[in-house]
This record gives structure tokens, C-alpha cells and sequence, in this order.
């Protein structure tokens, strides 16, 4: 574990975490307050995002497993179901808190569908690669020890940084997040991953982790 101060965390949940922002090259909203957006930024700024979006184009290239998620995130099906949660009270209901605690959901989401425009190609090798090697990749990317740092900094020092974690993380947020995930398209979203070779329970059992939520 990576334990400091104030902040302590499981170093592959930590990883994880940092991989998923990275990946989706977060856009933080402009918050209620300047200062959130600040402190967010400060971790996003350790993370090479670059370097990780050339790795994804460099496995959409060489591997048929990755490809594969790549063409489902990019085809009718998924755009359909996409447009049909957009539409569901819950999940606007969801996007609106998270809006008014600093994260704009839209803009995450133009984020990915912007990583897998960049990403898509014909694969042209097979078995070379896969989704675990491409997030092993990306993890010996990131220094965890220096993000650690800025975090615990500011739970020290910033009221607006531990406001934030708390609210997202609180049981309010979390009774939004039960609502979508039980929203059928959502259900049928979820095992198409999984056909797909995606682990999305254990990616459900880190979230729940790392908010407290276990």
C-alpha cells in the first residue's frame, strides 16, 4: 500500500485510477469554485497523457483483442444504447451532481469517444498484444509516488479538494450511481464489455473501494 500522511491507498487501486483519467484525458469543469479546478489540474499535470493515447493507437494497430473493443465503442449498437441512458432521468440526475461538484460528465465522455476516434485502424497482427498488456503499459507510465504527494497536499491544505472527495463519495453519490448501473440499457452495456474481455466487475469492486464504498 502507499501510505502518507493523511492519504493512504492501495498502490494498484491508485494505478487504476490514474490510468482511467489518463485515458480519457479528463476535462474537469469550471466549478463552483476556480480552486477545485486548480487542485484537480495538479494531478491531472503528472499524468503523460500523450504517451498513454499513443500506446491505445499503437494497440488498435497491432492487436485484433483491442481492436475489437475499439469497433464496438465506435459502432451503431453502443451509440444507440449511449443515447437511450443519455435520455433516463437517473443518468441526468447523476450528471447534474457531478457537474455541480466540479466533474463535467459530458466532457469525459467527448473525451473518450475523441481517444477511440484516434485509436481506430485495422488491426494487422494478431495475439501480439492485449487490453492487459496495453494497461500494463500504461501503468509503468505513471509515477504513483508523485501523485501521492500532490494528493496528500491537498487534503492538508485544500477545504475545496476534501469537500469534493467528500461529496463524490458520500452516500448521496452513491444511491445515483446503484439507480444507472441498475438502468437496463446499462445492464446490457455492462455484459457486452464482458463478451468483450473486459473485467467490469472488478473495475466495479475498485470504484467501490476507492470511494469506501466496500
Amino acid at each position: 500500500s502507499v501510505c502518507k500522511k493523511q492519504f493512504c491507498i492501495h498502490t494498484l487501486k491508485m494505478k487504476f485510477l490514474l490510468v482511467l483519467v489518463a485515458v480519457l484525458g479528463v476535462s474537469w469543469a469550471a466549478p463552483s469554485t476556480f480552486t477545485l479546478q486548480e487542485d484537480l489540474q495538479q494531478i491531472v499535470a503528472l499524468i503523460p497523457v500523450d504517451e498513454i493515447r499513443a500506446i491505445a493507437r499503437q494497440y488498435a494497430a497491432e492487436d485484433e483483442e483491442f481492436q475489437a473493443v475499439v469497433d464496438y465503442l465506435q459502432g451503431d449498437e453502443w451509440a444507440s444504447l449511449v443515447e437511450a441512458v443519455r435520455e433516463r432521468e437517473d443518468w441526468q440526475r447523476f450528471k447534474a451532481f457531478m457537474l455541480e461538484n466540479g466533474v463535467d460528465v459530458d466532457a469525459l465522455i467527448a473525451a473518450i469517444r475523441d481517444l477511440i476516434q484516434g485509436a481506430g485502424g485495422e488491426s494487422k497482427r494478431k495475439g501480439q498484444r492485449s487490453v492487459r498488456g496495453f494497461v500494463d503499459e500504461v501503468l509503468a507510465l505513471i509515477d504513483v509516488d508523485a501523485i501521492v504527494d500532490v494528493i496528500n497536499n491537498l487534503v492538508a491544505t485544500s477545504p475545496y479538494f476534501q469537500e469534493f472527495y467528500a461529496n463524490v463519495s458520500g452516500d448521496e453519490a452513491r444511491q445515483m450511481v446503484e439507480d444507472v448501473r441498475a438502468l437496463e440499457e446499462v445492464q446490457f452495456i455492462s455484459q457486452r464489455l464482458r463478451e468483450l474481455g473486459i473485467d467490469v466487475d472488478r473495475l466495479l469492486e475498485f470504484f467501490r473501494g476507492l470511494l469506501g464504498w466496500e
